[in-house]
């Protein structure tokens, strides 16, 4: 079962998209998408570390 959020073309988020495993979905309302719900876990936790390290 895949899980899919709303897309955002912030270039952090799509870093951490990446680095977590997930992947875009150009379609008529954008979405990530991600294999798991472990994924996305992943995903919010690199994010919110990539937002971190820029306030620096």
């Amino acid at each position: 079962m895949s899980i899919r959020i709303k897309a955002s073309d912030d270039p952090i988020d799509l870093q951490a998209l990446e680095e977590s495993g997930g992947r875009y979905l150009d379609i008529k309302y954008p979405k990530f998408e991600f294999p798991s719900e472990a994924h996305q876990m992943k995903y919010n936790r690199i994010r919110k570390e990539l937002r971190e390290q820029s306030n620096d």
